[in-house]
């Protein structure tokens, strides 16, 4: 019998991050040059020894099925070891996707089932953090609680409507808990990690169908009336731990890796990804021109720089060509900077050509919104996978490019903030 097993759900529609989420899941996103945000549950749970992992997908998975692959990146594949892929599929009687994820999970109950664990471990796939599992998991033992919720305190400033509020007494037996209520109930808030008895969830999963009684969410179909009704208790765990809720937020805490006060240590956490997505692990080391200049940057493998990089994350195989400047942005794979082009708060998808002489990204006016994207005062420009952005081109900030579009007929054109070009 495996003592604990563990389903990531890593699947779900994500709203606030406008065209980056348009064909992939928040938890395929690049995120600090070569990986996935993804990257850090699966580090997490094999560097605590976690060795069986079902992980749930719905929404456009083709990307992280890729990334994922048979798991032998993070020690998941082999003898007495597991990473099962969860897509959607078409069981007896079932002819659409997941109904949510609370429906999601009871779809692939038979992975429990089957490994029948002692403990069931049900976490985020898209959240940044590091984590030893076994610290809560001892918890977890130590207080025989048929449910333990992770949780953090956050100062005020941070907390926000998406988080399930936690109240615990002073044995940190669970006292109340509400996710995503109309108003902001403690700053105790749950980090999406929550380890279950196996027979609590089962039972609970059984009750809830008998009674007809699914929404959509898993966390209020199945942990809210475990809380009112079992023995609940609440890890309070410290350390860094990043939610991203919006591509403000992604785009903060990347830009975060670029200072002296990075809170995010790759190393030192053991994140590890798939050295074979994208030939990673085959890719050139990076080349600097006689008259490159690079300040305060994250470069991955296989970059060509000839101009200039400040502030800025650059994901394997981008050129950026002599007189050409990247500022504050993020460049995901393969995309191209032609010379004297200036990209200023731009995140740029894979796959894109600037051509010569652009200027895109910065300029936003005040009282500008894009409908498509958060309010933000950063601005952002978003461009989308395989653009191409014609010579003499300007945008302005705020606005987005969809995936695809070529632009080389409108080279010359000057296009106002907060744009979406489509």
């Amino acid at each position: 019998m495996t003592k604990i097993a563990a389903l990531v759900l890593a699947g779900g529609n994500v709203e606030g991050y406008g065209i980056l989420t348009r064909n992939r899941t928040k938890a395929a996103l690049p995120f600090a040059g070569h990986y996935r945000i993804i990257d850090f549950a699966l580090s997490n749970l094999s560097n605590s020894g976690i060795t069986h992992v079902g992980v749930i997908t719905q929404y456009l998975p083709a990307s992280l099925i890729e990334h994922i692959a048979g798991g032998e990146a993070w020690d998941l594949h082999g003898s007495d070891r597991i990473i099962k892929i969860m897509p959607p599929f078409v069981g007896i009687g079932h002819t659409t996707w997941f109904q949510g994820t609370s429906d999601a999970v009871y779809r692939n109950l038979n992975f429990v089932h089957d490994l029948n664990p002692d403990d069931v471990i049900i976490l985020s796939g898209e959240h940044i953090y590091h984590m030893d599992y076994n610290e809560p998991l001892k918890f977890h033992h130590e207080k025989d609680a048929d449910l333990t919720i992770v949780g953090q305190r956050l100062p005020a400033e941070r907390l926000s409507l998406r988080f399930g509020f936690l109240e615990a007494d002073k044995d940190n037996r669970v006292t109340m808990f509400k996710e995503k209520p109309p108003e902001i109930l403690s700053n105790f808030i749950s980090m999406g990690i929550y380890i279950f008895k196996k027979d609590a969830l089962l039972n609970e999963f059984n009750r809830r169908f008998q009674e007809a009684r699914f929404t959509q969410n898993f966390v209020i179909d199945v942990v809210e009336p475990i809380t009112k009704s079992l023995n609940v208790f609440a890890y309070e765990s410290g350390g860094f731990w990043e939610y991203l809720e919006n591509v403000n937020k992604y785009y903060q805490i990347t830009m975060q890796m670029t200072g002296k006060d990075n809170p995010i240590n790759l190393v030192d956490w053991e994140i590890v990804t798939n050295p074979e997505d994208r030939s990673l692990g085959t890719r050139n080391p990076v080349f600097m021109g006689r008259d490159a200049n690079i300040e305060d940057s994250l470069i991955s493998p296989g970059c060509r720089i000839e101009g200039n990089v400040i502030r800025s994350v650059l994901s394997p195989g981008v050129i950026v060509e002599e007189g050409a400047t990247v500022m504050d942005s993020i460049i995901m794979h393969d995309s191209i900077i032609r010379k004297e082009s200036c990209i200023q708060k731009v995140i740029s998808d894979k796959n894109v050509t600037i051509e010569q002489n652009c200027s895109i990204g910065g300029e936003m006016r005040k009282d500008k919104n894009n409908p498509e994207l958060p309010d933000s005062p950063l601005g952002l420009t978003i461009l989308g996978k395989g653009a191409i952005i014609g010579e003499d081109i300007k945008i302005g900030g705020l606005s987005q490019v969809y995936p695809g579009m070529d632009l080389r007929s409108y080279s010359g054109t000057h296009f106002a903030p907060g744009v979406n070009i489509k």
